[in-house]
């Protein structure tokens, strides 16, 4: 069974996130929904849209033939739900399989264990209700709020005073004709909406279900089963007390989990009435300012939580429960079916898990059902990229021993042990992109096979401070290995072909057309097309471009070198008319620097040529005098001298490395 996000179990923290939030406790200042400006508790208008039998109707969907016999959802030994022609010969939700075929012999059992087609119309009913508004919380697999407050509104402001305005559907504790809607008139309109929108589910997906109208999210689920199956309830503010008094049991308020329920019931506290009469004092003092607040509001159906747009999951788990499990071979061989399944999905997900959690339940006469035990473990990224590829079976391989690693610390195995449950779980789920990694990552300006050469890039943009320079330098060549993205073709493309006039008009700040530039000299096209915008307006600017002028019109190299002669004349046909001004003399002030500065001075042996070579003559310079100078900085191998001279001379020659590197290249270059 897959609880992550198939039907809810009433469990304390699942109801703390769908019903409360920080805010309860001080409802004038709570905001009354997701977006927009707060509105006052009584012209909220949520619905709550309950499916009925949801498991079964999508089985009968699937086989028509289903419709008319008595037929169970199982799950392992129980009916985990059933339809209605089965409800009527006394089969009940969450009965044994052996009690419900006693109850009913002919009923047709179908396995529900594979949640993949109720997880598929579940979606489908949330994108339905979206397509009315924007405002839509998924709640399990078959329960939605929707906070229609501004639908309202807008149809409220076109009802001119001679409109007559009535219920749709069923009015708690009133008949229909008799609730005067003209004194309630958004939950008048908020019924019809409903109605809608209950159409809709059943004439495009051939789905029933109830539904709550009321003023926030506990009282919309609390009414919304008041009539079943296929109908719809409106909750007057008049009747909240009403409805809050029908309830059986602390258990049965929404926001009230087992654990709480324990804790109030050791103060005595067992009805909705004795949390109501409680004096706050002595629940605050037993379970905190906040908490006694939360639980007095929830117990008056006061609940100012927001209808959140739920957006993609933000995990997904698998698990399965059994009567007794209490091998570790049994416990591998579950974990790896049911990793099986979720790598799977979250594979068709898309996006990249970074966590992985592993949750037990041992066996306990006195606690069934809460005794679950949790450890979780970041995921590898090379697998964590194998789940997004879809390489399946190699990605369970490794989740099984990681898995492994969790269950071992959880569980003594050289003692017996008794399991009922096992959960596998991804959280930290991360959409692949540059935009996984952070705006303006350095790894999303660079494709999976960069060389030293893409470097030059950086060389240009950070000429002016020589240790980013030298720093993103040697992250590209360190980071060739990481996986990276490439945007889509037709996206920040170059085009050869430009003329010099477009050339021209796309130098200015604004209205660069980047599409159809060339990148400028020395900069390689492939990694210019891949910066973000704004640096390729920056590096297309003429301040940029009269500044490299500039800097190269000081030098004057040879002509003798034909690949400096093409990059002079590729730098020529790039720039607009006025400022072909640099010639190839000056081009070759660079090789000619380094040639001349290389022949007395040995490169370190952590240093690659090939990256060296593509830095700025500048930062050549200072880095092949920092080396022919003060070789101890580099920590090359030399035999120690003895004698005071030497020492004394070490001593100055070590402080003045250690002053040189506070701001200079030479702590990027040594040995790892």
């Amino acid at each position: 069974m897959d609880n992550s996000d198939g039907e809810v179990e009433e469990d304390e923290t699942e109801w703390k996130t769908c019903f409360v939030d920080s805010a309860a406790v001080c409802p004038a200042t709570s905001p009354a929904a997701a977006s927009g400006p707060a509105i006052e508790s009584a012209h909220r208008v949520i619905l709550h849209f309950d499916l009925d039998c949801f498991y079964a109707q999508v089985e009968m969907i699937r086989n028509p033939a289903l419709r008319d016999v008595p037929l169970g959802i199982q799950q392992k030994y129980i009916i985990v739900t059933c339809n209605y022609v089965a409800r009527e010969r006394g089969v009940t939700k969450l009965m044994s399989v052996t009690d419900a075929k006693e109850k009913c012999p002919e009923l047709v059992l179908v396995k529900g264990e594979d949640l993949t087609h109720y997880r598929e119309m579940s979606y489908q009913v949330t994108e339905l209700l979206l397509s009315f508004c924007p405002l839509v919380e998924r709640l399990g697999f078959d329960e939605n709020f929707v906070d229609v407050t501004e639908m309202v509104e807008r149809r409220l402001a076109r009802i001119s005073e001679s409109d007559s305005l009535s219920f749709k559907g069923n009015v708690f504790n009133h008949s229909s004709a008799d609730a005067n809607a003209s004194h309630h008139p958004r939950l008048a309109i908020g019924s019809h909406i409903a109605a809608e929108m209950r159409d809709a589910i059943r004439s495009k997906l051939g789905l029933t279900g109830c539904a709550g109208v009321a003023t926030n999210k506990l009282l919309a689920k609390l009414v919304s089963g008041t009539f079943k199956p296929n109908q719809q309830t409106v909750l007057l503010q008049e009747n909240v007390s009403d409805i809050m008094g029908c309830l059986s049991g602390l258990r049965k308020v929404p926001g009230v989990g087992h654990q709480t329920a324990k804790r109030l019931q050791a103060l005595g506290l067992v009805s909705v009435k004795d949390l109501q009469l409680c004096p706050l004092g002595d629940l605050a003092r037993e379970l905190g300012g906040t908490t006694a607040q939360r639980l007095r509001n929830l117990a008056l159906g006061i609940d100012e939580s927001a209808v959140t747009p739920t957006g993609a999951p933000q995990s997904l788990s698998d698990e399965d429960s059994f009567r007794k499990m209490c091998s570790v071979k049994e416990v591998m061989a579950k974990i790896q079916e049911l990793l099986g399944g979720l790598v799977e999905r979250m594979h068709k997900d898309g996006r990249q898990p970074q966590t992985f959690r592993l949750t037990i339940r041992r066996f306990s006469a006195t606690n069934k059902w809460f005794s679950r035990e949790s450890r979780q473990a970041p995921i590898p990224s090379g697998v964590g990229q194998k789940i997004v590829s879809g390489n399946i079976e190699d990605t369970v391989s490794q989740l099984v021993l990681l898995a492994g690693k969790l269950f071992h610390k959880m569980v003594d195995c050289s003692a017996a042990f008794h399991l009922t449950l096992i959960n596998v779980c991804f959280s930290n789920l991360q959409s692949r992109g540059p935009a996984a990694s952070g705006k303006g990552a350095i790894t999303s300006f660079f494709t999976h096979n960069a060389s030293p050469r893409k470097t030059q890039i950086s060389s240009i943009q950070n000429q002016n401070n020589p240790a980013q320079n030298a720093d993103s330098c040697l992250l590209d060549h360190q980071i060739s290995e990481c996986s990276r993205n490439v945007p889509p073709k037709g996206e920040m493309t170059c085009n050869s072909e430009q003329s010099e006039e477009n050339y021209e008009a796309s130098c200015s700040t604004e209205g660069i057309n980047l599409d159809k530039t060339k990148p400028p000299p020395h900069v390689d096209p492939e990694v210019f097309r891949l910066l973000p915008e704004e640096i390729q307006k920056e590096l297309l600017s003429p301040d940029y471009l009269n500044s490299l002028q500039s800097y190269m019109s000081k030098h004057e190299p040879p002509e003798n070198d034909s690949s400096m002669k093409a990059d002079r004349s590729r730098m020529n046909h790039q720039q607009p008319a006025g400022m072909r001004v640099i010639n190839e003399e000056n081009v070759m002030e660079q090789e000619k620097l380094w040639l001349s500065l290389s022949s007395d001075c040995n490169f370190p042996g952590n240093v690659d040529p090939e990256v060296f070579s593509e830095l700025p003559p500048d930062v050549q310079k200072e880095l092949m005098s920092e080396w022919k100078q003060q070789n101890p900085v580099l920590k090359t191998p030399s035999s120690r001298k003895t004698g005071k001279g030497s020492i004394s001379k070490g001593k100055d020659r070590k402080a003045e490395g250690r002053s040189s590197q506070s701001n200079n290249l030479l702590k990027y270059f040594k040995p790892g």
